[in-house]
């Protein structure tokens, strides 16, 4: 979309789309205030031909109440939630910067990983924000019980400036939820824990699982599936619980590090991490005994290379 011939969404300047999936688009666009006054942000909106399914309406609904119950530094803010004719908008912050996937493939291409206390910091901000989440509770003090679901280097964004944000609600489940289709499977094969593979209930564990696969992909520098050669092959895998081992693909990686995607990958959610903090926890002590502390200036420097 041409910024020459802006669009609106309701109140909204649309300036270009930055994507769309499967039932979902999303702009990059501006609000104007008082004196003129602009503010870029993102307006996520269904796509116009599912604008009155009621089951899309329904799951876009279930991801704004999730979403604007949220607000943490390593989460994607969502500001609010508004109709536009038939279509409903999700009005979010913009991050300016590459999502960590985009990283990934960069440096892959340039034969490049991400250094191994980058990785470390960058999993440790993801670990804080879901175990916020994974916390939440509502106005009468009972847990939310809210798992994301899609955790995965496509939906971890990260600023010119160094932060680390968390987005994309879409398919988290909560207690919340209008609906709860059991046996239905939902995310992205390759960073699904086993249980949500077969379609089981899921607990914040089958996130915690989600973060060990972005860790090794991060020490990995590509994803564990690259070789895998079909989606149904992967999710057999997955299902089985036929997982790689972080001490034959990336050995040269510290123990520690690879001791937490063991422990986070494990197949069975009992033996996981219980929560993300203690991930956090984990990579913390990392991070202690290194010799230079990577954090947002690191991870800024990084990024901008």
């Amino acid at each position: 979309m041409s910024t020459a011939n802006p669009q609106r969404l309701g109140r909204y300047i649309v300036t270009r789309r930055l994507g769309v999936g499967g039932m979902a688009e999303v702009y990059l666009a501006r609000s104007r205030g008082a004196e003129g006054v602009d503010k870029s942000l993102v307006v996520k909106r269904i796509l116009p031909d599912y604008a009155e399914n009621p089951h899309f309406r329904t799951m876009f609904v279930d991801e704004a109440r999730v979403a604007m119950r949220l607000n943490h530094p390593n989460l994607v803010q969502v500001y609010g939630f508004e109709s536009d004719g038939p279509t409903l908008l999700l009005i979010m912050e913009h991050v300016d910067g590459p999502d960590l996937g985009l990283l990934l493939a960069t440096a892959h291409r340039a034969g490049e990983k991400v250094p191994f206390g980058v990785a470390a910091h960058i999993l440790r901000e993801l670990s804080r924000a879901l175990h916020y989440a994974h916390e939440r509770l509502d106005e009468q003090g009972r847990p939310l019980e809210i798992v994301h679901r899609d955790v995965s280097p496509a939906n971890v964004l990260l600023s010119y400036e160094g932060a680390v944000k968390l987005g994309d609600f879409g398919i988290a489940h909560a207690r919340s939820a209008s609906f709860t289709e059991t046996g239905l499977v939902q995310g992205k094969y390759g960073y699904m824990a086993p249980e949500q593979a077969r379609g089981e209930p899921v607990d914040r564990r089958a996130d915690v699982f989600a973060l060990g696969v972005v860790l090794l992909e991060l020490l990995l520098g590509r994803p564990w599936f690259a070789d895998v050669p079909d989606a149904h092959t992967l999710l057999t895998r997955v299902r089985e619980g036929l997982l790689p081992d972080p001490d034959v693909l990336v050995p040269e990686a510290p123990e520690a590090l690879r001791a937490v995607v063991r422990r986070a990958m494990s197949p069975k959610a009992e033996q996981r991490y219980a929560t993300a903090r203690v991930v956090a926890l984990a990579l913390n002590a990392f991070l202690h005994l290194a010799e230079q502390q990577p954090d947002a200036i690191t991870l800024e420097q990084f990024v901008e290379k």
